[in-house]
């Protein structure tokens, strides 16, 4: 485990590495946020199969010091999860891509802000990198506020950038120098 804290509204949660036995946690807010119609990058409803293959997926690029997976845990459940994946091709390998999605239930409890502090952290550690980019829905304004609050920067903004649910939407792109 890497950091406990208490929640604005007093919940006790915990920040730690992912896990295969997040698999049916994440799965179920996953697809939460598709019901959602959240702007994250849930658009189509997962099955065990494919989150375990995900998950999978993502435990061998922590071992191979290609990204790093954090789920936020409170009662004994995953009700988050970020990453900072390391690009590989050589010219950008310096450079590191962030996510996040969080369970409506602890959204504005200041978990996805532990949450980034934390991966920030490790991926200095571990992966090497130099800079973060992550990409945005423009109407996301919660998350963009969070995302300055972090000193991220906007570095662009792509037009009709984003598909979600059939729409197109502008795609705002931030970095973070580390």
């Amino acid at each position: 485990m890497l950091k406990k804290f208490k929640t604005k509204k007093g919940k006790d949660v915990s920040i730690r590495y992912l896990c295969k036995d997040d698999t049916k946690d994440l799965l179920e807010l996953y697809n939460s946020l598709v019901d959602e119609k959240s702007y994250t990058v849930a658009t189509k409803k997962f099955n065990l199969n494919q989150e375990k293959i995900f998950v999978e997926s993502s435990l061998n690029k922590i071992i191979k010091a290609e990204a790093i997976f954090l789920v936020a845990e409170y009662n004994n459940k995953a009700l988050g999860i970020t990453s900072i994946v390391k690009e590989q091709s050589p010219i950008i390998e310096h450079r590191g891509n962030f996510g996040i999605i969080l369970s409506k239930d602890i959204r504005g409890e200041g978990v996805g802000e532990e949450l980034m502090r934390c991966i920030i952290k490790e991926a200095q550690r571990f992966l090497k990198i130099k800079l973060i980019t992550l990409n945005v829905f423009e109407e996301n304004i919660a998350a963009i506020n969070l995302y300055k609050k972090m000193n991220f920067i906007q570095a662009g903004k792509i037009e009709k950038g984003l598909k979600h649910f059939g729409r197109y939407k502008n795609e705002i792109i931030m970095v973070k120098y580390i």
